[in-house]
């Protein structure tokens, strides 16, 4: 199992991003993004090569994926891959892990909000506005 910080995430591909999903995204700085393909593959004695043949992926798609290198998977990428190696969860794949004080954070606002139905205004100035 693999990991890396979010916030090196961003950074390789904030070029290449509009810079509101930018900001809002570096609001998980401190997160980490943790790559489990490995694991599955280890658990079902399958190579890299092998599953890009079931899956139709590049090996060095593959290898990227499983190596954390690889930051931009597809819809119909996850699908193949939780499709070849008979996963039931995305998180069986990716796992996205939040710092256990952001975590709370996040809970205690998503309460809120769900709630009060009501809009966090400092948020939505770091966003732009919305209304």
């Amino acid at each position: 199992m693999i990991s890396q910080k979010a916030e090196h995430i961003i950074e390789e591909t904030h070029k290449l991003m509009n810079p509101i999903v930018v900001g809002t995204a570096s609001h998980l700085k401190g997160a980490k993004v943790v790559y489990k393909i490995d694991d599955a593959l280890k658990e079902r004695k399958l190579t890299q090569k092998q599953l890009a043949a079931m899956t139709g992926m590049r090996v060095a798609t593959i290898s990227e994926l499983v190596n954390g290198k690889g930051t931009n998977v597809n819809y119909v990428q996850m699908l193949a891959l939780m499709a070849a190696l008979r996963l039931t969860s995305f998180e069986q794949l990716f796992e996205i892990r939040l710092p256990e004080e952001m975590e709370e954070q996040f809970k205690r606002e998503s309460e809120y909000w769900k709630k009060t139905k009501e809009k966090r205004s400092r948020l939505f100035k770091v966003y732009g506005t919305v209304s």
